[in-house]
């Protein structure tokens, strides 16, 4: 998979941790790329260069990626999830998470991963992973205009698969902060469908931000109301910490959101990560999830609730 980070660059470390816990020395706008596998149980990561010569000439790394990644996902039938991860991951962490929905959804899965330091579950780390979060804004949004320019550039070669983009937990305050900053222009019209996935921001008054989100087909919001971590996500101090978007089903008011209601389905229980945990067992979860992160309508099937205004899952 390609990855995109603002990371702090670790050269002397084994492939696992060649990205750190802080922001690229040059600063947190900065991005670096790289090309991940894992081998058997060990990681290889490439650090790929500002530039690449391709037949005697050269191109930037992040358009030969682009084309790269294009092409894989023609010959091999996959769709694109660009996947932002949540609170308390390590770099390794982040790739982990990217295979396992390579793995289990058939995506070919871009990853952008921030300094989000997997220093622990404690008000301090949540507080600092915040921080950074919000000083990341710049950094995805860079990725989202670059994503926009190399599609219009290369419309010769757009192929059947189609872009989705998947944001979790904190990674919804990082995406939050973006939708309602200035630097906003509309950039993920690219996508299909965009799912924010346990979300860990507000629920109050998420509507003026969410209806500010572009797209293609749909825009999904999953909610748990059993979800451990965003129980304990609402106890932390600070910035108003209200119940959160991702763990309440009521003021489900945002006009161009879908609301996806996982609580009480079978093996999700407390689960804060319903997508790739023992909870996609339940086939009626991994359907919901599979066509979300594949660019289709998710909710043909369910029942909608007319009191909450999201649909069931069971």
């Amino acid at each position: 998979m390609y990855v995109v980070t603002n990371r702090n660059l670790q050269p002397n470390e084994p492939p696992e941790r060649r990205f750190g816990e802080h922001f690229n020395e040059r600063g947190p706008n900065e991005l670096r790329l790289a090309e991940a596998r894992k081998v058997g149980a060990s990681w290889q990561v490439e650090i790929l260069p500002d530039q690449i010569e391709v037949e005697g000439e050269l191109m930037f790394a992040s358009e030969y990626a682009f084309l790269q990644g294009q092409a894989r996902m023609r010959e091999q039938k996959r769709n694109c999830l660009f996947f932002v991860h949540g609170f308390n991951t390590d770099f390794q962490g982040a790739l982990e998470a990217g295979l396992r929905l390579e793995t289990l959804y058939g995506v070919e899965v871009l990853l952008f991963t921030w300094p989000s330091d997997g220093g622990g579950l404690g008000t301090f780390g949540y507080r600092s992973d915040r921080r950074d979060a919000a000083l990341s804004v710049n950094a995805l949004d860079r990725c989202f205009e670059k994503l926009v320019s190399y599609l219009r550039k290369h419309a010769d070669k757009a192929c059947d698969q189609c872009f989705n983009l998947a944001v979790y937990s904190m990674g919804c305050y990082l995406f939050k902060r973006l939708m309602e900053s200035s630097i906003y222009q509309g950039e993920t019209l690219l996508f299909d469908n965009i799912v924010l996935l346990a979300a860990d921001v507000n629920n109050e008054a998420h509507a003026a931000w969410v209806n500010r989100v572009q797209y293609r087909n749909r825009l999904y919001i999953t909610i748990n109301e059993d979800d451990v971590a965003l129980a304990a996500s609402r106890l932390k101090t600070g910035e108003d910490q209200k119940a959160r978007l991702g763990h309440w089903v009521q003021n489900l008011d945002a006009t161009n959101a879908v609301y996806l209601d996982f609580t009480d389905a079978d093996r999700v229980g407390r689960s804060h990560a319903y997508f790739e945990d023992g909870a996609v067992q339940n086939p009626v979860v991994k359907r919901v999830f599979t066509d979300v992160f594949n660019g289709r309508r998710a909710e043909l099937g369910l029942t909608y609730n007319l009191r909450t205004g999201a649909y069931k899952i069971s």
